[in-house]
């Protein structure tokens, strides 16, 4: 498993070099190696507890979780896991300055997405781990935990100066991670791995993104008319 994850990384790597080669510009220093520290810590950790490794391990998380939440069952995960996006879109609706415009967050978090999910199901399909509930092969890593962590990273990227905001992007991603195991859906480990491939995709995808759209103010204005009502979006 480690050895499928170093192949990414390194397909990742080299991409970034080729194209590195033909711009100069083509990745922003300000995502140096410290900026991945997190994000790599999360893989780390969530390798070293695989199966009965490490403290606590997936195993132990399991059996605690058996132990005391055996009944516990709640789809809630299916859904909130889509929340740092909208609450992205409800300040965007209402023109909270962020880092980019409408055109190139939707770009940003469209590319942080299928970078993020590509490399989970990559690693879903050539690892093969059971399910902790036994109903299939492709637990590792969780896919609800990357998404969640990519658009709160998403969401930390545009909003870096409100932390209010961003602490609450990233504790929802939480909540989604911990009700993938509350659920016997994920082991620990799973959780771990896909925090950190959500956030270091995204990282890598603001790094390397090419800001081609012109940077004009975004708002919401309601329209309200005799026969007709909706709103006017500007980006």
């Amino acid at each position: 498993m480690k050895i499928f994850f170093t192949v990414l990384l390194s397909i990742i790597f080299n991409f970034t070099e080729a194209q590195q080669a033909d711009s100069a510009h083509f990745y922003n220093q300000k995502y140096g190696l410290k900026s991945y520290i997190i994000p790599a810590v999360f893989v780390a950790y969530g390798l070293s507890i695989f199966n009965d490794n490490g403290f606590p391990s997936s195993i132990a998380v399991r059996k605690f979780r058996n132990e005391n939440y055996v009944n516990f069952g709640n789809s809630a995960d299916d859904y909130i896991v889509y929340a740092p996006g909208l609450i992205m879109l409800g300040l965007d609706l209402f023109n909270i300055k962020s880092t980019s415009n409408f055109a190139n967050q939707a770009a940003l978090t469209g590319k942080s997405i299928i970078l993020s999910l590509a490399v989970v199901n990559i690693l879903k399909y050539s690892t093969q781990v059971m399910r902790p509930d036994n109903t299939s092969e492709n637990s590792f890593p969780s896919g609800h935990t990357a998404f969640a962590f990519t658009l709160a990273e998403v969401l930390h990227q545009e909003f870096k100066d409100k932390p209010l905001v961003y602490i609450t992007g990233y504790t929802i991603a939480t909540t989604v991670g911990a009700m993938r195991i509350l659920n016997n859906r994920h082991w620990f480990s799973d959780v771990m791995v896909g925090a950190g491939i959500g956030m270091a995709a995204t990282k890598l995808i603001y790094a390397t993104h090419q800001y081609k759209w012109k940077m004009n103010n975004k708002g919401f204005l309601p329209i309200i008319g005799a026969n007709q009502a909706g709103f006017i979006f500007q980006f």
